[in-house]
């Protein structure tokens, strides 16, 4: 994906490389029969999952999903976008945090050890590949996402393109329409970037996980322990979101950003900013909430270097246990 947008890519992470192919060796080792039966079995969720979005979105039938095409892509798309990334960065992390142990009973990891910078490759190489095992997901995922952006597109050209101009009206802080529209084009750009700095850095909390915990039921207790406090942490702030937005929760202006931010940050990605009706609602009911794109794509460069320092102090870990 990266590669074809024009980004050059370290060897590790191509997918020439020996311990990619390696990797991907490994995971197509699995007979065909029951590769079959994960690919129904994960094509018949996603289907669920979108008949259960258009039965959401329109009320059980009751009701048409929205009052323009984006809101109705918005009503059908969300629930079933948003339980996919649930799986998404989950699945990110349980793809990496047996990688240890699974080289230690092929009789690899001691040399790989030995090797100069072996161990490093190795579990660099392991991250790229949740990648490159996940891409079917990861690209429903971002093919949904850039249908929503090309949406909001389509609506910036309402009312012979003043659209933006009546997003703007009566927001804190007035801004002119060129920076309304360049601050709504940070928050595009970051809601495209944050489903795969997201998962990168659950695999590497997964590396993390499989360099500190190697011991089978200490590792699947933290994994579930980290699962757990995550769905919390998503439902929670998902249930305070929805009170705020229906006027059941009552927040000054400060919390309510932090919320709102925090919910788009961690939460749904920035997926339901995606509508620019819905987010000019945000615009005009919490102050500044107009820069949320620019936090959200400074969120997103922050998570890629945080993801960098948890590979990095796994490596080191790595070449040190034996």
């Amino acid at each position: 994906m990266l590669q074809r947008l024009g980004m050059e890519l370290p060897d590790w992470a191509r997918a020439k490389h020996p311990h990619i192919r390696y990797e991907l060796g490994q995971a197509s080792r699995t007979s065909r029969r029951v590769k079959y039966a994960q690919a129904i079995g994960l094509s018949l969720i996603v289907v669920l999952l979108f008949v259960g979005g258009y039965f959401i979105g329109t009320n059980f039938l009751q009701n048409v999903p929205g009052q323009s095409l984006t809101e109705s892509a918005m009503a059908i798309l969300f629930w079933p976008t948003f339980v996919l990334q649930i799986i998404l960065q989950f699945a990110a992390m349980i793809l990496t945090v047996n990688t240890v142990s699974e080289h230690k009973r092929r009789m690899a990891w001691d040399n790989l050890r030995a090797t100069e910078g072996g161990a490093g490759v190795a579990l660099r190489a392991k991250w790229a590949s949740v990648y490159y095992r996940l891409r079917l997901l990861l690209g429903l995922v971002m093919v949904i996402r850039v249908v929503l952006v090309l949406g909001i597109l389509y609506d910036l050209t309402g009312f012979q393109g003043r659209y933006i101009d009546l997003l703007i009206n009566n927001i804190t802080p007035e801004v002119s329409p060129i920076v309304g529209a360049l601050l709504l084009a940070f928050l595009m750009t970051a809601a495209l970037l944050l489903p795969l700095t997201a998962v990168g850095m659950q695999a590497a909390i997964g590396l993390f996980i499989a360099v500190n915990v190697q011991q089978r039921i200490y590792n699947v207790m933290t994994q579930l322990i980290i699962i757990v406090v995550r769905l919390l942490i998503i439902v929670g702030l998902t249930l305070a979101t929805t009170q705020f937005i229906n006027n059941q929760l009552t927040l000054g202006d400060g919390p309510a950003w932090i919320l709102a931010g925090a919910y788009a940050a961690i939460g749904d990605w920035g997926l339901r900013f995606l509508h620019v009706g819905f987010y000019s609602e945000i615009w005009a009911t919490i102050p500044y909430a107009i820069f949320f794109g620019i936090a959200l794509l400074v969120f997103a460069l922050g998570q890629s270097l945080v993801t960098e320092w948890i590979l990095a102090i796994t490596i080191r870990r790595a070449e040190r246990i034996g």
